[in-house]
């Protein structure tokens, strides 16, 4: 069936169900004055209805703007059927439960490329510096590098023994700070084609893949590892997925399709603004892991052992998450 048929024989349905949700989120007295598109008792079967299309629509690849709405209507659906709380806070955390991993997998082609764009360089950088230590000093300076042989060198004070708990607090909000920072940059340059999200992922790549090798090679690698260990797997997963949310921008910008640029922006940021949050709650976790886990002096054993649990928890929620109530 074609788009242009199927929305001509489901289009007023999805009309009624839209107006069912928004007469169930007026107040009582004004319910009470007027009829409801349908009977409080179909709304169930009405639903299950709108997650068949949607299913439907992803599976024959028709276009963006009838599947993201058929999306909300199936996740403003979900969250009246089942009794979502009504405040932003916990209405956020229902979202994180599920709803973000679903966002996440929907959009996986540009959470590949992200991916890609971020992981190769990382990769073939630290191969490179381990190969050959002095091609880390045509990539950053050497005042820079120096930095990080001070900071995990043998000389360096043990990790964490310097700091109390108001150093701790303070570090947190430093790497809020920068760790959102460096999210909301990768995520808005987007807005230049996709050409800054690409510069982001690439110079992060480069950069840590270049710092890496370089500790590695100076002998301060169980040091290093046992501070980065416990918060790569949020950190490094958020940057990757708000690079895909800048990639879904620059992507609305050079192939709009029917639609102006404008509009087909508007409706990029929309479709991805849920995956921003969540990566933005991921480098929380990241900074909170930082500052109170990461310094903490430690087996590294323990450390490694918590950080492929972390990565592992990420992972599998990633992929696993929201599918058993998947519309």
């Amino acid at each position: 069936m074609r788009q242009e048929q199927f929305e001509a024989r489901f289009g007023a349905r999805w009309d009624a169900f839209e107006h069912w949700l928004a007469f169930a989120r007026l107040p009582r007295r004004q319910r009470a004055k007027q009829p409801a598109p349908f009977a409080d008792d179909d709304m169930a079967p009405r639903y299950r209805e709108i997650c068949q299309h949607l299913a439907l629509a992803q599976s024959r690849d028709y276009g963006p703007a009838l599947t993201e709405r058929l999306h909300r209507l199936a996740l403003e659906g979900h969250d009246r059927l089942y009794g979502t709380p009504g405040g932003g806070l916990r209405r956020f955390g229902h979202y994180l439960a599920s709803g973000f991993a679903r966002e996440v997998r929907r959009e996986w082609r540009v959470v590949l490329a992200a991916l890609l764009v971020f992981a190769l360089p990382y990769i073939a950088t630290m191969i490179a510096v381990r190969l050959s230590p002095d091609f880390a000093y045509i990539v950053l300076p050497a005042e820079q590098l120096a930095q990080f042989d001070t900071m995990y060198g043998p000389d360096a004070a043990e990790l964490g023994t310097a700091r109390g708990a108001r150093d701790d607090l303070t570090m947190f909000g430093f790497y809020i700070y920068n760790n959102i920072g460096i999210g909301f940059r990768t995520f808005a340059s987007g807005l230049f084609a996709g050409i800054g999200t690409l510069f982001m992922l690439l110079y992060n790549g480069v950069f840590m893949g270049t710092v890496e090798a370089h500790v590695v090679n100076l002998g301060h690698a169980a040091r290093f590892y046992s501070f980065v260990a416990g918060h790569s797997s949020f950190e490094l997963s958020a940057i990757v997925l708000c690079g895909a949310a800048g990639l879904r921008l620059g992507l609305a910008l050079l192939a709009p399709g029917e639609r102006t640029r404008g509009a087909a922006l508007r409706l990029a940021a929309r479709s991805v603004i849920g995956i921003v949050a969540g990566a933005a709650a991921m480098l929380v976790i990241a900074a909170a892991l930082e500052a109170f886990w990461s310094p903490r002096t430690l087996p590294l054993h323990l450390k490694v052992a918590v950080g492929a649990f972390n990565w592992l928890l990420v992972l599998g929620y990633l992929l696993l998450a929201g599918r058993r109530n998947a519309p």
